[in-house]
């Protein structure tokens, strides 16, 4: 294993190994204007860490369509996992799946994904935050049905 997020491990294999691995960190501040002379710099803290990774996916070695299927619920059931790649957990936090993007898509004559490459986008989560009005997030029913297909999906593999 060369990685995981959560109870998904990356492995190192011709068709299934993390490549073009970004990551991006940064400050958050503010440019504070002054009459005849540069803006000062208040600096309010760390921005969260995002990090993205590209895998190529193979139907020689995986099974593609369940590959996407996993990411998009993945992502879709809104649950914040460590992200581990080599032997470190990345981030202070567990990091959230934002994106899930196909490329390269390769698809057989009977509709079967063949193979492609998928684009996957995450960001450190410090913590639930709550909309302008106070209240903590709802988790929809879009997002409840995901959490329960990827269970069945995780129990079936």
């Amino acid at each position: 294993m060369i990685g995981a997020f959560g109870t998904k491990q990356f492995e190192v294999a011709k068709f299934y190994t993390p490549k073009d691995i970004s990551l991006s960190e940064a400050l958050d501040y503010e440019e504070q204007a002054r009459a005849g002379d540069k803006p000062l710099i208040y600096i309010k803290g760390l921005k969260n860490m995002s990090i993205k990774i590209a895998i190529k996916v193979d139907a020689r070695s995986v099974d593609v369509t369940k590959e996407v299927s996993f990411w998009l619920l993945k992502m879709r059931s809104g649950i914040p996992e460590n992200l581990i790649l080599g032997n470190k957990a990345w981030g202070t936090n567990k990091m959230l799946l934002t994106s899930v993007d196909k490329s390269k898509i390769n698809i057989s004559g009977d509709g079967t994904y063949l193979g492609g490459e998928l684009s996957l986008s995450f960001i450190e989560h410090a913590g639930s935050g709550t909309d302008e009005d106070g209240n903590a997030a709802v988790i929809g029913a879009s997002m409840k049905a995901s959490r329960i297909m990827l269970n069945e999906m995780l129990v079936k593999s």
